[in-house]
């Protein structure tokens, strides 16, 4: 039985992490058009499954929807594995245009990666903590992405463990370890305020 039990639980923790790499593909493919912001909400129809799909808006127009298809049309249709659907908005894209292409030269000073691990509620996606993040507005944050995530062993059922990565750079020179260490406890503060709990 507890045999049982964990094969349900690596195959949603499989099925979750392939949501996230579906997202992810989605977001590669509408990164080229011009909008001023991407979101995402859980806003889709019944025939999607509701904990693994959500619905891209750019500037709040919905532009595609995408995620796993629902359990009952899973079996309705007697399908055997899992399927992943994306619905773009052509028309909508294609009044959008693409962003011009522009090149940066590289930057002159060292780049620095920090990681910060943290625990959260399921129902706290990357974009809050994305958007949390980026509303520090740090002038020499360039990336913020998540590397890993956890679920299961020592993490409490309805909490994923998340590793995020931060890279910082300066234009001006290069960066100072006190400088680094504000911005850090900055970034700390801001997952903590989403319930974010910081592991060691």
């Amino acid at each position: 039985m507890g045999g049982a039990l964990d094969v349900s639980k690596s195959e949603k923790a499989a099925a979750a992490e392939a949501f996230r790499g579906f997202k992810g593909d989605v977001e590669n493919l509408l990164a080229p058009f011009q909008y001023r912001e991407l979101s995402f909400d859980r806003e889709t129809p019944d025939y999607f499954h509701p904990g693994q799909s959500a619905r891209a808006l750019m500037d709040g127009a919905m532009v595609a929807q995408f995620g796993r298809i629902a359990e009952s049309v899973k079996s309705a249709r007697k399908l055997r594995q899992d399927v992943f659907l994306a619905e773009l908005d052509l028309e909508l894209l294609h009044s959008r245009g693409l962003r011009a292409v522009r090149f940066s030269p590289l930057g002159k000073y060292p780049a620095v990666e920090r990681d910060f691990s943290f625990v959260f509620e399921d129902k706290v996606e990357f974009e809050a903590m994305r958007r949390a993040v980026m509303g520090l507005r740090l002038g020499a944050l360039r990336e913020f992405r998540p590397v890993e995530i956890f679920r299961g062993g020592a993490i409490p059922a309805g909490k994923y463990s998340v590793l995020l990565r931060v890279k910082l750079q300066s234009d001006e020179g290069t960066l100072r370890d006190e400088q680094i260490a504000q911005w850090s406890a900055q970034i700390v503060a801001a997952l903590r305020e989403l319930g974010g709990v910081q592991r060691t």
